[in-house]
């Protein structure tokens, strides 16, 4: 199934920013692997729209445009970003690369619900003999946080950028627009 790309038009049914052919002449550009594959590209282009709805919404500048848009761009309202007003009918192509390095960090391997926990210091013991005993590592349900989709977004966001996320948020993440991932 093709990408149906929204592009300030209120498209009905939209599930990305961006066209695969434009995902992947930029991928190119900034060295991001995507699937060679088109339809698991696709399919990393829908999760990465929705994801970006989903985790940054609220933390957005303005409001949607219609009630029946299917992701959080076009906004009204979105007043000085970078020194601009942005038009109600704007896809800025900062969001199309939030999207792109989304895309990028999901086909390498990021879950966006889970983040490792690192060990935590269980007990210390220095009787003579050093020694230190781990808890095991924890998996638990969080936001993945992508800090380079969250650069890209930052001039969008309420209050200066902050989109209200913790040190807890970033867990392993991938190459270099994602840390931990190969």
């Amino acid at each position: 199934m093709a990408l149906i790309v929204e592009d300030g038009n209120i498209i009905p049914d939209a599930n990305s920013f961006i066209s695969l052919v434009e995902a992947r002449e930029l991928a190119l550009n900034y060295g991001i692997d995507l699937p060679v594959d088109d339809n698991e590209a696709e399919v990393k282009a829908r999760q990465g729209y929705i994801w970006l709805s989903n985790t940054y919404e609220q933390s957005l500048k303005g409001v949607r445009v219609s009630k029946i848009q299917t992701g959080c761009f076009p906004r009204a309202e979105v007043y000085n970003v970078n020194d601009f007003d942005l038009d109600d009918d704007e896809i800025p192509n900062d969001i199309k690369l939030a999207q792109l390095y989304a895309m990028g960090c999901l086909n390498a391997g990021v879950d966006m619900n889970v983040i490792q926990s690192p060990n935590q210091l269980k007990s210390f013991n220095v009787d003579g003999v050093y020694s230190e005993t781990y808890q095991d590592s924890q998996v638990m349900k969080a936001l993945s946080s992508m800090p380079q989709v969250y650069n890209f977004l930052k001039p969008y966001t309420k209050g200066n950028g902050s989109i209200n996320l913790y040190k807890e948020d970033y867990g392993s993440l991938s190459p270099h627009y994602c840390r931990g991932y190969n």
